[in-house]
This record gives C-alpha cells, sequence and structure tokens, in this order.
C-alpha cells in the first residue's frame, strides 16, 4: 500500500471511528433521539465547521465560533426546508434569516446565510466557495460565529444551513 493509499485508509478509520463513538454516545443519551432540536453537533455539522473554519484559515481569517444555539436555528432551517419540500433563503415557516433569528430571540448586530442540497457536507462546502455570493459570506471578517444545521433526506443527501452573525 503506497503512502497516500495509506493515508486515506487512516482517514477512513478515523472517521468510521468518529461516527461510531458519536452513535454509542447518542444511544446512550435518552434526550438525543435523532432529533434535530439537539444541543450536541452532530458529526457531519462538526466537518462542516471544521471545513468551514478550514477554508477561513487559508485566507488568513481567524475562525468563526460555533455557537450552540445558532446550530439549533440553522439546524431547524434545514429540517424546515426537508419537512416542507423547498430549498430557498425565504421560509414558509419563517421568512428570512433575520426573521427567523428575531422569532428566536437571537441577538445579532448583522447576519447572513448559505443553504446547499448536496450528497455530503464535503461538496456543500467546495460549491459554497465556488459561489460569489456565499464565499463572501465563508469569508467575510464582519462575522464572529457560526451555526451549522445538517438534515439528511430519504436518499442520504444533505440539507446544510449555515447561519453567519456579528
Amino acid at each position: 500500500m503506497n503512502a497516500k493509499a495509506r493515508k486515506a485508509a487512516a482517514f477512513l478509520l478515523a472517521v468510521t471511528l468518529t461516527s461510531s463513538a458519536s452513535a454509542s454516545l447518542a444511544a446512550s443519551d435518552s434526550s438525543f433521539a435523532g432529533h434535530y432540536t439537539t444541543a450536541s453537533l452532530s458529526a457531519q455539522e462538526q466537518t462542516a465547521g471544521n471545513l468551514l473554519n478550514s477554508d477561513r484559515a487559508r485566507y488568513g481569517l481567524a475562525p468563526l465560533v460555533i455557537d450552540p444555539e445558532l446550530c439549533r436555528i440553522a439546524r431547524i432551517k434545514s429540517q424546515d426546508m426537508l419537512n416542507n419540500q423547498y430549498f430557498a433563503h425565504t421560509s414558509p415557516t419563517y421568512g428570512d434569516v433575520r426573521s427567523m433569528l428575531r422569532q428566536f430571540g437571537y441577538a445579532y448586530t448583522a447576519a447572513g446565510e448559505n443553504i446547499a442540497h448536496h450528497a455530503t457536507v464535503e461538496k456543500a462546502q467546495a460549491a459554497f466557495l465556488s459561489s460569489p455570493g456565499h464565499r463572501k459570506n465563508i469569508l467575510s471578517s464582519a462575522y464572529t460565529r457560526v451555526g451549522l444545521g445538517v438534515a439528511v433526506d430519504a436518499k442520504g443527501y444533505v440539507y446544510l444551513t449555515q447561519i453567519f452573525v456579528r
């Protein structure tokens, strides 16, 4: 096995171990139940946060603080898109991101939102970076906190919501 293959195998093993550890912890926590309102990050949300902050670091920007309450709101937005079968920045349930933040009593001075529906959070992040508007949110020095929310559809595709605030 060459070095590249060993590195890929080690990464796959780490992801598998992390996923199974997360599943074991989730199963032992009766408050989890796989529900989108859980306060902890899912493995996919953690990956999304790591990718986001890694991209920011490549451009010399400070990492964004992953805010648990903002993650809860982002998770609700992703689940809302899944449940109500739409894909848009304006929710028929909550309105735009600013309206949603106000409805949930979240204080902010600036807000932005990225949404994606892709096979994986990795592909979603790559798509965000290739889009000027999404890229602007990711690389903005105006934001200090982020919420990440993932919902998975019946085909295994992810709805990823990133909510940026200051």
